[in-house]
C-alpha cells in the first residue's frame, strides 16, 4: 500500500511493504534462485494462469527447501516473490494506484518521482542504487519486448495497451545514470460526464460539440504536455454516431471506444525494422473509407495528408502539441510541416486545453474553444465560441458561431432551435453527470437513445 504524507508543505508519497526479517530475507533469496529457471521454463510452455502456477511453484519450493512457515509469513514472502516475478517489485504498489498517471527515475540514488491526479508530481521514499536501476532497466525492457544496451542506451515500447516504458542506460547518454518513465492509461475510459464533473469543460461546450461532432465538424485538440489532449479525443469521440466507421491510428493504444465499427490502428517498429509509421497507416486508413479518422497526435509529415482527409470529405479528430491556436498555426504553416494555408478551410475546431494548479491541486482546463476560419486572401482566423475565465473558474460561451448556421442548413433548423437544443443537450449531460457512474456501454446507450428521439422530432 502507498500513504501521501504532508510535512510543512512538502509532500512525499511513501511506499509502505510488509516489514521481514533478517531469516525471512535470507528465504526469499533461496526462493528466487530455485524459481528463476523452472518460471522462465514454465512460461514458455504456454501457462496461462502465471499467478496461479507461481503461487505453487512457491509453496512446493518453500516445503523443498524445508521451510515449515505460518501463515502471515507465507503472506510475506509471496507478496515479493509475486511483484519480483510478475509485477513491478518495489513499484507494484504504485502502479496498481487508479490516481498515478505516470512514475519516473531520473538516475542513481535519486528518489522516484509520481504525476499524481490531485497532487500533481511528488517524490516517493524508493531510490534505486546504480545496481539495482540497471538491473531494473533491463527488466522492464524485457517485458517491453525491447533491447536496452551500451551501444543502444534509448529505447522505448509498451509492455501492455495500458502501460508504456521509456528507458535509458547507464551513463551513455545520461550523466545521472540509468533512468525510467512508464506512463499508465485508464483501464476504464474517461466519458464526457467525468470531464463535465471536473470542470475540464463545461456540460454547455460539450453540448455544443456533441452537435458539432455528430454532424462531422473536424476538430484539433492543442494543449502542452499533460494537458489531457488524448483523454478530451477520447471522450468526445463517445459523441460519434454508433454505427460510423471510424479508423484510429496511434504510436500507442490510449483510445477505447464502444463502438463496434471500429478499426484501432497502431503504429510499429521492431529493432528498426519492419516499421509502420502514422504516415502509412494514414494513408492506409484513407483507402478504407472510414467516416470519422482519430489520430493521436499529429507530429510531422502525416499533418498532410490528414489535412487532405479532411479536404476530401472525411472528418478528422486528432491532437497536437501547442500551448495556444496562435502558436499551433505557425507550427502548422510552417517548416517542417509546411500545411498550406488554403487546407484550413475544412477544420471547423481547435480546442485548446492546459494543466492547471488551483488552490495547490492540479486540474485540467479547456481554456478556448475556437472556430477556424480561413478567407479569400489565405488569412486563417479564429473565434473564441467558449473561453474559460480563469479568475472564476468557469467558462463563458460568446454565443457567436459559424458551425451553429451549418448545423441548422443539414439539420434543417433555425438558429435559435439549435441553440436550444445544446441547452437542452447540456442539462442532459448534468443530470447524467449528477447519477453516474455509468461506464462507457450504459452512456453510449443512453447518447444514442437521445440522439434517435431528437433525429425523429426533426
Amino acid at each position: 500500500m502507498a500513504v501521501i504524507c504532508e510535512d510543512n508543505n512538502d509532500i512525499t508519497y511513501n511506499v509502505l511493504e510488509p516489514k521481514i526479517s533478517k531469516d525471512e530475507f535470507c528465504i526469499i533469496e533461496k526462493v528466487h534462485r530455485e524459481l528463476r529457471d523452472r518460471i522462465i521454463l514454465k512460461d514458455s510452455n504456454g501457462i496461462c494462469d502465471r499467478e496461479k502456477f507461481l503461487f505453487g511453484e512457491f509453496v512446493q519450493t518453500l516445503k523443498k527447501l524445508g521451510y515449515d512457515l505460518g501463515i502471515e509469513s507465507i503472506g510475506r514472502l509471496w507478496y515479493y516473490i509475486r511483484n519480483y516475478f510478475l509485477g513491478y517489485e518495489r513499484l507494484d504498489p504504485i502502479l496498481k494506484d487508479p490516481y498515478i498517471e505516470d512514475v519516473s527515475c531520473n538516475g542513481y540514488d535519486l528518489p522516484v518521482y509520481v504525476f499524481h491526479k490531485a497532487y500533481g508530481s511528488i517524490p516517493t521514499n524508493i531510490t534505486y542504487s546504480p545496481e539495482e536501476l540497471d538491473h531494473f532497466i533491463l527488466k522492464l525492457s524485457q517485458k517491453a519486448s525491447t533491447q536496452v544496451s551500451l551501444e543502444t542506451p534509448l529505447a522505448d515500447g509498451s509492455i501492455s495497451e495500458k502501460t508504456r516504458v521509456q528507458l535509458t542506460y547507464r551513463r551513455v547518454i545520461s550523466s545521472r545514470g540509468s533512468s525510467f518513465t512508464i506512463r499508465k492509461f485508464s483501464e476504464e475510459p474517461i466519458t464526457p460526464l467525468d470531464l463535465i464533473s471536473w470542470n475540464t469543460i463545461s456540460a454547455e461546450a460539450m453540448a455544443f460539440l456533441w452537435l458539432a461532432i455528430e454532424n462531422r465538424n473536424s476538430m484539433i485538440i492543442i494543449g502542452g504536455t499533460a494537458s489531457g489532449k488524448t483523454t478530451m479525443l477520447n471522450a468526445v469521440s463517445f459523441f460519434i454516431p454508433y454505427h460510423s466507421k471510424i479508423v484510429s491510428l496511434e504510436d500507442t493504444r490510449e483510445i477505447s471506444l464502444p463502438h463496434k465499427n471500429w478499426l484501432p490502428l497502431v503504429t510499429r517498429e521492431v529493432d528498426g525494422k519492419a516499421r509502420v509509421e502514422m504516415f502509412d497507416l494514414l494513408k492506409a486508413a484513407l483507402r478504407q473509407r472510414p467516416e470519422y479518422i482519430l489520430v493521436g497526435e499529429i507530429r510531422g509529415r502525416e499533418a498532410i495528408t490528414l489535412f487532405q482527409a479532411m479536404n476530401t470529405g472525411h472528418t478528422v479528430y486528432s491532437t497536437f502539441h501547442a500551448g495556444d491556436v496562435d502558436s499551433a498555426i505557425k507550427r502548422f504553416i510552417h517548416d517542417p510541416i509546411n500545411v498550406p494555408r488554403a487546407m484550413f478551410s475544412p477544420l471547423s475546431l481547435i480546442m485548446c486545453l492546459r494543466l492547471e494548479y488551483i488552490r495547490g491541486k492540479v486540474v485540467r482546463r479547456t481554456t478556448s474553444l475556437n472556430e477556424v476560419s480561413v478567407d479569400i486572401e489565405g488569412r486563417i482566423g479564429f473565434n473564441p465560441v467558449f473561453e474559460w475565465d480563469e479568475a472564476r473558474d468557469v467558462f463563458v460561451w460568446h454565443g457567436s458561431s459559424k458551425v451553429i448556421p451549418e448545423v441548422c442548413k443539414i439539420l434543417n433548423i433555425g438558429y435559435d432551435e439549435a441553440v436550444e437544443e445544446i441547452e437542452r443537450r447540456a442539462e442532459f449531460l448534468k443530470e447524467l453527470a449528477k447519477n453516474r457512474p455509468y461506464n462507457m456501454r450504459e452512456l453510449i446507450g443512453e447518447i444514442n437513445e437521445y440522439r434517435r428521439k431528437f433525429y425523429e422530432s426533426v
